[in-house]
């Protein structure tokens, strides 16, 4: 009986150690891959046991690695490529300053100081989106909320850019209801949302520009203007420094619309954009505080 006992344990310790001996290669073979610089997936033999589960886990964080370091690469050839845009378009308006500075030191004429002017106004927008936008990145948005009128707060607007619409030829409609329409929102980030909107508008539309407001369940706010770029990426609108075109002419550095979108969700609402029969329409939707 003894001996019989004797050659069950022998025979355990046996299958024991060969089973730790087999463990003990796999978690080697393991080891050698994670040291492999071009590993792609950890692999392993056999399956359904706790070393199978530990070797998911790992290519499950392998797989989130590269998915960072590919979001990562976009990011820097982005931001490489912005900062050559951003530096033209702030170098060019700055070049033409200082020539038409130095005309009207020799000549008398306003208008060489009206365009100064103008070009330093284009640099100083420049400057302030990035000063917003480095200030988005770093602290969030923060957002009061209270019930703001969204009906008044766009009329203000639209005056307040009337010089712009017809330096671009540009008819601005809106059928005002001469009723309040109230939204909850933060009072000064919905008059930057509606200003970058309009600001967009006003760059890269022409002929006219459209605005909508809706109260029902939310409220919503639209403005539409007819495009010539029917390639326009509407899902890639609001990134940060995407632009429709890659043209120097049109200004801007793919900024507004991204703090458009940072500022719209802040405060709990949604900005989409679509485009329908050579019509962008740009939607911000807002809380109703009545609802």
């Amino acid at each position: 009986m003894e001996i019989l006992v004797m050659i069950v344990l022998s025979a355990a310790v046996c299958v024991l150690a060969a089973r730790l001996f087999f463990l003990k290669s796999r978690i080697s073979s393991v080891s050698k891959q994670l040291d492999d610089q071009d590993i792609t997936l950890v692999t392993t033999q056999l399956a359904g046991d706790e070393l199978e589960a530990v070797v998911k886990k790992i290519n499950l964080m392998i797989e989130t690695e590269r998915k960072a370091k590919i979001e990562t690469g976009r990011e820097q050839t982005a931001l490489k490529q912005a900062i050559a845009d951003i530096s033209h378009d702030i170098r060019t308006p700055l070049t033409a300053v200082v020539g038409y500075l130095q005309l009207a030191q020799n000549e008398d004429n306003r208008a060489y100081i009206s365009i100064a002017l103008e070009r330093a106004m284009y640099c100083s927008s420049l400057v302030n989106d990035f000063f917003e936008l480095s200030i988005l990145d770093s602290k969030g948005c923060e957002p009061v909320m209270e019930s703001v009128d969204v009906n008044d707060m766009l009329c203000e607007l639209i005056l307040a850019n009337y010089p712009n619409f017809e330096a671009k030829s540009i008819t601005p409609y809106f059928e005002e209801s001469g009723r309040p329409v109230y939204a909850r929102a933060d009072r000064k980030m919905l008059t930057r949302v509606i200003q970058n909107l309009i600001s967009n508008g006003i760059r890269y539309g022409s002929g006219w520009l459209d605005f909508a407001l809706i109260a029902d369940e939310a409220v919503q706010l639209s403005i539409s203007n007819p495009i010539s770029d029917d390639k326009i990426d509407t899902e890639k609108m609001f990134d940060k420094f995407y632009r429709a075109s890659r043209s120097r002419t049109a200004g801007g550095a793919g900024i507004g619309l991204y703090i458009c979108k940072q500022f719209v969700e802040a405060m709990d609402g949604t900005v989409s954009a679509s485009v329908v029969d050579g019509m962008l329409t740009l939607t911000v939707t807002l809380g109703n505080p009545g609802k």
